[in-house]
């Protein structure tokens, strides 16, 4: 049986993939029903399935005995976010207005 860590890690794909793709319901309903700029709505949507994603990594290598700094959970988080914004493909989506 997987580890309860893994979910972590699949929902959080899973939210990341629903933020440019609204095939997840929960992440669909955010977006439909939460107040303010679709900008501000992505990046919220994006750091929770960063968030999820990197603590469910590493959760599973703190149990196999391996040893991580919070600072590099902070860079990933940064890194998972930042990358999907910083696409020159998705220039045209962040219309700030």
């Amino acid at each position: 049986m997987r580890p309860l860590y893994w979910l972590l890690v699949s929902h959080g794909i899973i939210c990341l993939l629903g933020a440019f793709f609204p095939f997840y319901p929960p992440v669909f309903l955010f977006f439909w029903f939460s107040p303010g700029p679709f900008v501000m709505k992505l990046i919220l949507v994006l750091a929770a399935g960063a968030v999820q994603v990197v603590f469910g990594v590493y959760l599973d290598l703190r149990k196999k005995g391996r040893l991580i700094r919070r600072r590099w959970l902070v860079i990933a988080i940064i890194a998972i976010v930042a990358a999907p914004l910083a696409n020159p493909n998705l220039k045209g989506l962040f219309a700030l207005s």
